[in-house]
């Protein structure tokens, strides 16, 4: 097989360069973990698997397999220690030497393309520096103002997304997009003081992933292979250059003293360091946040029974447990990277100065030894062991563990219980589990494919009024639009399980105390129903107000004895909820009065009429909002339910 001249330069070339690059490297290397031999054989495949063909999470996640929990390698022309042994990254990051292990792992001539060499946070080398920008940082921890602004941008999302729903007449949404412009809004305002368009907030979104590649290729790449990747390198230049001149634009309309952090800033003479922090804050900020809300919905997608106790919640601690969970099986940064800065000893374990340390989260949080059950998405094992949620280190740990994490929970528990008190989210294709789903481990984790969501509102809708409007053909039309859980039928249904036709309910109807008694089932059976449905989107075509409005017409003053029934209390209870039940009354029509058989319909057309006047004087009187649908044709009608449904704040 021959190869290309150039191919084989490029080959030769890397070799030379491992080669050169790994003589530093000291005869007797002092190996204090197991792992393959490290000749120059061993350092050429590890070069070249680094390199070429994995990123740092596969390549850790490869000699783990081989060799165990904590493996020596070699990375860049350094000792490495690679470990997913929670005891030990305990010890690295938190025991008593954890501010030996405060320097990150790092290309300086990649960190200066990136703009982050001594500067800013996110790797900043320099700790006298790096100290003054955390300090800075966590300024922001303004945990009920981010709270509400996290309220406010949520709900201005949701209304976006319900306007597309109704313009666009799609029900489905790019989630991890719509999470990116929330994540976004919040930080901008909380951090900065300003508020972007749409637009603005999209091409800015636009720039992170691009940015997060560009790192992700400058950071551990050794400058003297960058020719070997000229179009890759020439593109992630471009792409930070994008970022940077996007956030100097915003810097352009800023006010230095409008926020905490922009004084604080300033205050510290950081002038030169403006553009980056900020470029942090936005990067950070919104691209972790999103990412980790993203993996939530859809582990929580394939756990109903999961998010429907998120929802009867009382208090936020369950919704921080399950965002625990979800960050422990999907960590949106697979890895931690160290260096220690002097000679230590860790376990009784003697670890040189800069030797390099990578930390696989993505291992330990799902390794059976730390983990029982490790792949089963189970946030349960957090309550009954809170010492496993720092064994899983889901914002790092120690003295420079994600110094916005707190603010970060906060803005993550109300952007995802305000999407779920909103909205039912499922998936296109629900064969595949969330745990295969396809990823890019590498610095960041982030989805290979972002999958578009099915939505439905988490409501339901109660069709009431007269016998023989429309009710049930409406319904079922509705149900074929939009999938939803159809109770239907209730009184009918009863009526043919106690033999009951239009005669028999005649002779029924003339004696109150049996009406009485038919209307009492009838409330019991409706009310365990909705019982059934409390957490999903429904469609009825009946509701207990059927049966009060029957009540009053055919069992004298009897009818105000189903008041005293505690499920009509819980079922006009619930019909007062407006955010959860949209109540519609549908007019009587001419061409809609017609025997079916088995009920007694109205003898005339004023009797129908007046019918439907008692279901308004009952709604009126028990307090309930409702919608009336005057119009017979199905499209007509079904355009006004979809209207009222994705009805949207001023």
């Amino acid at each position: 097989m021959f190869f290309p001249t150039s191919v084989w330069i490029a080959i030769i070339f890397t070799i030379l360069s491992v080669f050169l690059y790994d003589v530093r490297a000291q005869s007797h290397l002092y190996q204090p973990f197991c792992g393959p031999p490290l000749n120059i054989l061993t350092r050429l495949i590890m070069f070249i698997q680094l390199h070429f063909f994995l990123t740092v999470p596969e390549f850790t996640e490869f000699w783990c397999r081989l060799y165990g929990d904590t493996v020596g390698v070699w990375i860049n022309g350094e000792y490495t220690i690679i470990t997913c042994d929670a005891e030990l990254v305990q010890q690295i990051l938190g025991g008593i030497n954890s501010k030996n292990f405060i320097m990150c792992i790092g290309n300086d001539h990649g960190l200066k393309e990136l703009g982050m060499y001594q500067n800013a946070i996110v790797w900043n080398n320099d700790v006298s520096k790096w100290t003054l920008q955390k300090h800075i940082f966590q300024a922001l921890n303004a945990h009920h103002k981010a709270s509400m602004i996290a309220i406010e941008k949520t709900r201005q999302e949701i209304n976006r997304i319900k306007i597309s729903a109704l313009k666009n007449n799609v029900l489905t949404v790019d989630i991890l997009n719509a999470i990116r412009h929330i994540t976004l809004a919040i930080i901008l305002e909380v951090s900065l003081g300003i508020q972007l368009d749409s637009n603005k907030s999209q091409y800015l979104i636009d720039c992170i992933p691009d940015y997060f590649k560009a790192w992700k290729f400058f950071l551990l790449k050794p400058r003297f292979i960058w020719p070997l990747f000229p179009l890759q390198f020439f593109h992630h230049r471009r792409s930070i250059l994008k970022f940077r001149e996007e956030i100097q634009n915003i810097i352009s309309i800023l006010d230095p003293q409008s926020t905490i952090f922009l004084r604080q800033l300033h205050k510290n003479n950081l002038t030169d360091e403006v553009i980056q922090s900020i470029l942090e804050m936005v990067l950070a900020s919104t691209d972790t946040v999103s990412v980790s809300l993203y993996y939530t919905i859809l582990l929580l997608t394939e756990n109903k029974k999961i998010a429907n106790q998120l929802m009867d919640s009382s208090d936020d601690s369950f919704l921080e447990v399950v965002l625990q969970e979800s960050i422990r099986l999907m960590p949106v940064e697979p890895i931690i990277i160290r260096k220690s800065l002097d000679d230590c000893e860790i376990s009784g374990i003697h670890i040189k100065a800069r030797t390099n340390i990578v930390i696989s989260l993505a291992l330990l949080n799902r390794h059976q030894k730390w983990f029982e059950n490790p792949l089963k998405f189970d946030p349960q094992r957090f309550i009954q062991n809170e010492s496993s949620i720092a064994l899983s280190v889901p914002m790092g740990h120690g003295p420079i563990s994600c110094v916005g994490q707190h603010i970060a929970m906060v803005e993550m528990k109300t952007i995802l219980f305000e999407l779920f008190k909103e909205f039912i989210f499922t998936r296109m294709d629900e064969t595949r589990p969330i745990i295969d789903t396809k990823t890019r481990w590498d610095i960041v984790q982030r989805p290979i494919i972002k999958e578009v969501l099915n939505l439905l509102p988490r409501k339901k809708i109660v069709f009431i009024g007269a016998q023989s409007v429309g009710k049930t053909t409406l319904a079922n039309f509705i149900k074929s639009h939009m999938n939803g859980i159809m109770i239907s039928e209730i009184a009918r249904n009863l009526m043919e399980e106690l033999n009951l036709n239009t005669n028999t309910m005649k002779t029924l109807r003339n004696d109150p105390d049996k009406t009485f008694e038919f209307q009492t089932t009838t409330i019991k059976i409706q009310c365990e129903k909705e019982d059934e449905i409390e957490h999903e989107f429904a469609i009825l075509d009946r509701c207990a107000f059927d049966s009060i409005v029957c009540a009053q017409k055919f069992c004298k003053k009897r009818w105000r004895e189903l008041l005293d029934m505690k499920e009509t209390n819980k079922c006009l209870e619930r019909y007062r909820q407006k955010d959860r039940y949209i109540i519609f009354l549908i007019e009587p029509q001419k061409e809609c009065l017609e025997a079916d058989g088995i009920r007694s319909i109205p003898t005339n057309y004023e009797e129908w009429i007046s019918f439907s006047d008692s279901f308004k004087m009952a709604l009126k009187e028990f307090n309930i909002e409702f919608n009336v649908i005057n119009v017979l044709d199905i499209n007509q009608r079904y355009s006004i339910v979809k209207n009222a449904l994705f009805a949207h704040d001023a």
